[in-house]
């Protein structure tokens, strides 16, 4: 079974995580939100207190861990937020689910199709982490995923990432099942089916691993979408712009609690 828990009061909204982490990397951006709603955080397959990766994994498979959770939790629906891959887990909720979602935040993510170079820096260390251990590939992975404000005044936040991670010492087939869903995805021909859902897509500037361009396409692809671009923020956005990025999805929690907001 899919581990999770539920934390706060107010509507549910269903947190998914991103690449190789457990719902312990929502540990910053929770204490802005469980006075609000209650937070459902939950265990990608593979990670954490979930049971471990067996073979092959697809996007389907990732939402159906997703719907699993909703239902174990006892929630219809729920507002969804989705950070990376994670994000692109909720954009497949969203379009195969409909009746699941009552609102939509995509964070540091792609529609996906994505041409060019490969992440080179995420796939050396990925290929080195059985070999050397994950606190000697990190530092590999970290000009791709903070700003450069963060990594020269804030390195305590960046240090502190990394003892998530390596609390959470996912096992390397995880990591490369994930990406191979990942590298799978791609919703940009699906997109226009989202319009009346309401949608914010939030991404930093200075993100290298995703760039700022892919936010601000997938934003544009989503009719009425609202995209809010973060100065000084990489990747990892609630280390990089903590304050910014929870206001925005304050913001969009308090738009879809409004009378004027479009029914999902």
């Amino acid at each position: 079974m899919i581990a999770y828990d539920v934390q706060g009061e107010g509507e549910p909204l269903l947190l998914i995580m991103g690449l190789s982490g457990s719902r312990r990397g929502w540990y910053r951006l929770l204490p802005h939100l469980t006075p609000h709603v209650q937070a459902i955080a939950f265990d990608n397959r593979g990670t954490g207190d979930s049971p471990p990766v067996t073979g092959p994994l697809t996007m389907t498979d990732l939402v159906d861990d997703a719907i699993d959770v909703l239902d174990a939790a006892g929630f219809e629906s729920a507002h969804v937020m989705g950070v990376s891959m994670g994000g692109m887990i909720a954009q497949h909720l969203a379009l195969d689910h409909r009746d699941r979602v009552r609102s939509l935040i995509l964070g540091c993510t792609t529609a996906g199709g994505r041409r060019g170079a490969p992440p080179w820096r995420m796939m050396t260390a990925t290929a080195l982490r059985p070999v050397v251990g994950a606190t000697r590939t990190f530092p590999i992975v970290i000009p791709a995923l903070y700003a450069q404000r963060t990594r020269d005044e804030q390195p305590e936040r960046v240090e502190e990432d990394l003892r998530i991670r390596l609390a959470d010492n996912t096992d390397i087939r995880t990591t490369l099942a994930q990406m191979a869903a990942i590298a799978r995805h791609d919703t940009r021909s699906r997109l226009a089916e989202l319009e009346g859902l309401e949608v914010t897509v939030i991404h930093g500037e200075e993100d290298v691993l995703v760039p700022a361009e892919a936010g601000r396409a997938l934003g544009a692809a989503i009719p009425g979408a609202r995209t809010v671009m973060i100065p000084a923020c990489g990747h990892m956005l609630s280390t990089d712009a903590e304050d910014a990025v929870s206001r925005a999805v304050l913001e969009h929690l308090e738009r879809v609690r409004s009378p004027s907001s479009s029914p999902a």
